[in-house]
């Protein structure tokens, strides 16, 4: 990566940090309050009857996200902020220690004070995985690739009958030379056609956020024992926001 001056890093940081918080919380808003955007489906209604076939027809809509989609996008915020304060605060050749990962070193030498930074930069990140909404459960779901890489079908489409209303009489007491017949009246429901509706969803398995959840809280205690062991080296300009959102989404 291409170093650059203090100041110069300064002068955006406020920003990129900006920009951070601004999709972070458009991020929670759409995974949280806007499940419709994750969903589609096509819903067609056959009518039993040839003579009522004009009013067969049918609906659908779209997947408008998918919550990889939507991950993907705001990777790139919490990356550029992220990499912008490593960048400040390794110029700064503060104490330093290796972030380490299933026994292994994921990121060597970052400075202690953006270790300290970084441990409340995850727990923001947790929000948003947090409010990630999943398939709903009691379907089966399939990927569906003629749709999108990251759609799923539910595997049985749902039938549903479309009814009319009939009126229904009956005689009850018939007629005499005095009264005329007592005729009960009511109302039958009558199937005349079936709604027969396809549904799709561009959200994840409950078994695939409990992953990402899993994982990002990984990442979060080893950077707050990177932080206990931290000492004094020289630093080189490093990034960790790629890294990190390969590592959850993987």
């Amino acid at each position: 990566m291409k170093k650059g001056f203090l100041h110069e890093l300064l002068a955006i940081e406020g920003d990129l940090k900006g920009e951070r918080e601004k999709v972070k919380e458009e991020a929670i808003v759409t995974f949280s309050k806007k499940a419709n955007l994750f969903l589609g489906y096509a819903k067609k209604l056959n009518m039993f009857s040839e003579e009522r076939s004009e009013e067969e027809g049918e609906d659908q809509q779209a997947v408008t996200e998918t919550v990889p989609g939507k991950l993907k996008y705001a990777a790139g915020a919490f990356t550029r902020y992220w990499d912008i304060r490593l960048q400040k605060e390794a110029a700064n050749q503060e104490a330093k220690s290796d972030v380490v990962v299933d026994g292994n070193i994921m990121f060597m030498d970052l400075p202690v004070s953006f270790l300290l930074g970084m441990e409340e930069e995850l727990k923001q990140l947790r929000k948003v995985f947090d409010s990630i909404p999943t398939l709903t459960p009691g379907i089966v779901w399939e990927k569906d690739v003629s749709q999108g890489e990251d759609i799923h079908k539910a595997k049985h489409d749902i039938e549903k009958n479309k009814t009319e209303k009939l009126v229904q009489h009956k005689v009850v007491v018939p007629a005499t030379k005095e009264h005329p017949a007592q005729v009960a009246q009511w109302n039958d429901d009558k199937p005349v056609g079936k709604y027969i509706t396809t549904n799709w969803s561009g959200m994840v398995t409950p078994s695939e956020k409990s992953g990402m959840l899993g994982r990002l809280d990984k990442v979060l205690r080893a950077f707050k024992q990177a932080r206990q062991r931290a000492n004094t080296q020289e630093t080189k300009s490093l990034t960790v926001g790629k890294e990190i959102f390969n590592f959850i989404c993987k």
